[in-house]
């Protein structure tokens, strides 16, 4: 059992925590030939696969600069008929308008482009265009790019695209002010315990991955509630036993009251067994001495069951694994997109009304539904962890109000499939990934 020391969550968070605030500045013109207009544009998403472009530009005839806002919308290509391009992503642009001014007439590209940096392997804009059916030509390149960190995000910067009441201004300099914790919810602590097969040669680095992001994702949350405590353990290794789980689950969790968030992640080989309906995962907990794998498994809804009887504050269950046959096993594919990115300021209310909530709550979430497999990459980790972590920073976030785990499992089931529909986990047959993940949600004690 350990608790995370100060300098070690520091470095936890400069190594693995998902930054998600991308924020640019740039300048091009559009369309190339006649009646082309002259844009600066400041583009801002938050790893959520949706984004902001606000546009700067004087129009013919107009004494004053015109701001426009446009919708940014990421497409990955149909596998089955669009071009593919891995080294390019495309956002749609749609669902112009006008802030405090009106229409000119003039014509917005419907495309942003983001190229691959092969040198750092973060997605960078590359350009605008019309089209991305022919995702091999060249777009209409940007004529300049900058990428905006927080330092330079000064007032004069953001007066320049946005105005004072704006989320997005008032997210970086206007003073929230919310209600204090109660001494009851300072006193809460999460108990955090990590079952990760990371010895294993295909799919090991990639548990490791999910492991460490997720101490310092439970951790960064934990400092900025200001909350109790935060406890964890980690099974791995030789530790990585169904007995010792087990075991765990009874000790680990024990001092463990009403007030306090418990969490069990599991990251490893899962299975389906044919005689069980019930629709969550078998995990893999065979070790050296005991192969028989129908008997070194663990229920994923048992241990669900059995955490939920702890009667928590709030019991959230994870698993990253497959879900399928038990000769089936987790496919590695391509990564998501990355942008250079940094980390967004939080709403207190919203992280309160997700893990302070006063409503009890009782989570099982598993990365794939009866009958699919579990994508990750070993650079990355599991699709399914990633866009857990980025739904809820995405719900942190003051642009979300009246947030809900509904919410964030939603979106992170719609992030999870929209990327597997468009990624193939076998190149040579062309095979294309197969995942949604299921969750359930109980409220209240039983």
């Amino acid at each position: 059992m350990k608790k995370l020391q100060a300098f070690i969550f520091s470095f936890f968070l400069m190594v693995t925590v998902a930054r998600s605030q991308s924020v640019y500045e740039l300048s091009f013109t559009f369309p190339e030939a006649a009646n082309a207009v002259t844009f600066k544009a400041c583009y801002t998403d938050a790893a959520d696969g949706k984004g902001k472009l606000r546009l700067r530009f004087a129009a013919p005839g107009i004494p004053d600069s015109i701001l426009a806002e446009l919708d940014a919308v990421e497409e990955l290509p149909d596998l089955n008929s669009g071009c593919i391009n891995s080294n390019r992503v495309y956002y749609k642009l749609q669902n112009p308008k006008y802030i405090e001014s009106k229409d000119p007439g003039i014509i917005f590209p419907k495309y942003f482009c983001f190229q691959k940096d092969t040198a750092t392997g973060f997605f960078e804009p590359y350009g605008i265009t019309n089209s991305s059916v022919e995702c091999n030509a060249e777009p209409v390149k940007f004529s300049s790019t900058r990428f905006i960190d927080q330092q330079s995000l000064t007032k004069e910067f953001v007066l320049t695209y946005f105005k004072p009441y704006d989320l997005f201004y008032r997210n970086l300099f206007v003073t929230n002010n919310p209600k204090a914790l109660t001494t009851n919810e300072r006193n809460v602590r999460i108990f955090l315990l990590i079952v990760a097969n990371v010895d294993d040669p295909k799919i090991g680095p990639a548990d490791r991955k999910n492991m460490y992001d997720a101490i310092a994702f439970f951790g960064k949350i934990k400092e900025f509630l200001g909350i109790g405590d935060f406890i964890y353990d980690t099974i791995t290794g030789k530790r990585l036993t169904k007995q010792n789980v087990e075991n765990a689950i009874k000790t680990f969790y024990a001092p463990a009251g009403p007030n306090d968030i418990v969490v069990f992640y599991y990251n490893g080989h899962g299975f389906r067994k044919p005689t069980d309906g019930r629709p969550g995962p078998y995990i893999d907990l065979k070790d050296k001495n005991n192969w028989r794998i129908m008997e070194a498994s663990a229920s994923l809804e048992d241990i669900y069951a059995t955490i939920r009887k702890k009667r928590a504050r709030l019991s959230l269950v994870l698993g990253d694994c497959c879900n399928a046959l038990i000769t089936d096993t987790n496919p590695l594919a391509e990564p998501p997109a990355v942008k250079k990115t940094f980390g967004i300021n939080w709403s207190t209310e919203n992280c309160r009304n997700l893990f302070l909530n006063s409503t009890p709550m009782s989570i099982l979430g598993a990365a794939a539904s009866p009958s699919m497999l579990a994508a990750s990459n070993n650079n990355f980790g599991g699709f399914f962890s990633y866009f857990f972590r980025t739904s809820v920073e995405t719900h942190f976030s003051f642009a979300k109000t009246a947030v809900s785990w509904d919410q964030v499992f939603k979106q992170t089931a719609e992030q999870t499939k929209y990327k597997a529909d468009r990624t193939y986990c076998d190149n040579a047959t062309k095979r294309k990934c197969n995942q949604l993940p299921y969750y359930r949600i109980e409220r209240g004690r039983f």
